[in-house]
């Protein structure tokens, strides 16, 4: 979720020019300058008043943390605050990660364990109020009054850099674990894009709204926006489905549970989550899972030629205890797609993951004569690895899958490198792979 949330904090805003105020005088005097002029009788009816105004309370929301840059190291930070005095420094920790917290009169900065700045949180704003909401407010008055759409550019600007605000400081809330106002952040952040200038949707803010309103406890507000997103078209990897089904579970509703997995099983059938959570209500109800392959056979008549929905078979096959089908079902995947590497790998894995549980069975075995049935059974299944390994090391160029194979298959051919020269030959082959 961090590094998800971390990359778009990385998403690069449009840039607006304004007068950046340097001190908490200067941001309330250009406040109460532009304020005053949008009372006047004949300056309000002016589009560029109402822009200036904008100007004013996004320059007075920016104020506390004017000239701070994330990945700034701590000591060129206080060079750049100047006469800035920490009151006090604390270290704290949050979602598992360390932070120092230098605490100012308006601000608090998080410095990771490398000493650089990664987030902070406005304490105490130059102006008080709304800032960016009164500054959306004013860009309304400003469109209303810009028939001629002159300013349209400015004003597109001016929105862009609002939602661009709201949305970094929804996340520095996400990471200093405040959800509660991470997700009220997030959900303000919609309307500077959904208004009729804009007409926009941030289909990830809304889905951000509610994956942190569920985090802080809020799941009548987690419903609301993870179903907006449903509407919208927007799965989020099918997590829509199965966090909605975790609070369908938290609230006692088994049938809108599963009625909602089932749902996104049919739009999404990629999804592990989902396919996961309908795994195990079907085991836990005693259901027959038949409905699951019943919704797989028929997206599979919708695209053939799909051959994750017949990967997704096995998996499901796999999940199940049944070895013989799964084999099957990953076969045939890449059989359709020869490309589709992940099909004949998790054949490899399949019969691996089979053979460490035959070892552990055989560890705990006293019976010699049973022991011996499944060492032979264990080494059989190592055996039946290799063929569907191979296969996937040569078809793809993926390093990160070819290291994973590589690795596989050093362990099987280390376990019977003293039955053939050929045998030895393939180990010494992939353990030089892994090490080049």
């Amino acid at each position: 979720m961090k590094k998800i949330l971390l990359a778009l904090a990385l998403i690069l805003s449009v840039t607006v020019a304004y007068a950046q105020p340097k001190t908490v005088a200067d941001a309330k005097k250009l406040v109460d300058k532009a304020l005053a002029a949008s009372q006047d009788a004949k300056k309000s009816l002016k589009v560029a008043t109402w822009i200036d105004l904008a100007k004013a309370y996004v320059g007075a929301y920016d104020q506390p943390t004017v000239n701070l840059i994330t990945g700034t190291p701590r000591s060129e930070v206080k060079v750049l605050l100047g006469k800035q005095q920490i009151l006090n420094t604390d270290d704290v920790k949050v979602g598992g990660n360390k932070y120092t917290v230098d605490h100012y009169a308006d601000k608090d900065l998080y410095y990771n364990e490398a000493g650089l700045l990664e987030f902070y949180l406005v304490t105490k704003p130059a102006v008080d109020g709304d800032l960016l909401g009164n500054a959306e407010k004013a860009l309304a008055k400003a469109v209303e009054l810009d028939t001629k759409a002159s300013k349209a550019k400015d004003i597109t600007a001016l929105y862009e850099d609002i939602h661009k605000k709201l949305t970094d400081e929804a996340l520095n809330n996400y990471f200093a674990g405040i959800y509660d106002k991470s997700s009220d952040l997030f959900e303000k952040s919609l309307s500077s894009y959904d208004n009729p200038f804009m007409k926009k949707i941030d289909t990830i803010n809304t889905y951000h709204a509610g994956l942190v309103a569920g985090m802080a406890g809020k799941n009548d507000k987690a419903v609301k926006y993870y179903k907006k997103c449903i509407d919208l078209g927007h799965f989020a990897d099918g997590n829509v489905f199965s966090n909605l089904s975790t609070i369908y579970l938290q609230d006692k509703d088994t049938a809108s549970a599963l009625a909602i997995l089932e749902e996104g099983f049919a739009k999404y059938p990629q999804s592990q989550g989902v396919l996961i959570g309908l795994i195990n209500m079907y085991r836990e109800s005693g259901a027959d899972p038949q409905k699951l392959f019943d919704l797989l056979h028929s997206a599979q008549v919708n695209e053939p030629k799909n051959a994750s929905l017949y990967y997704v078979e096995g998996d499901v096959y796999k999940k199940l205890g049944d070895i013989e089908n799964a084999e099957k079902l990953f076969r045939k995947s890449t059989e359709i797609d020869p490309k589709y590497v992940y099909g004949i790998l998790s054949v490899g894995i399949l019969y691996y993951e089979h053979a460490v549980e035959l070892q552990e069975k055989a560890n705990n075995e006293f019976d010699d004569a049973k022991y011996a049935a499944l060492v032979k059974e264990f080494e059989q299944s190592l055996e039946n690895a290799i063929e569907p390994f191979e296969q996937s090391f040569k078809m793809t160029d993926d390093k990160e899958i070819q290291n994973a194979v590589a690795e596989y298959l050093k362990n099987i051919y280390f376990r019977f490198r003293t039955k053939s020269d050929d045998f030895q030959q393939k180990y010494d082959f992939y353990n030089s792979f892994l090490k080049n």
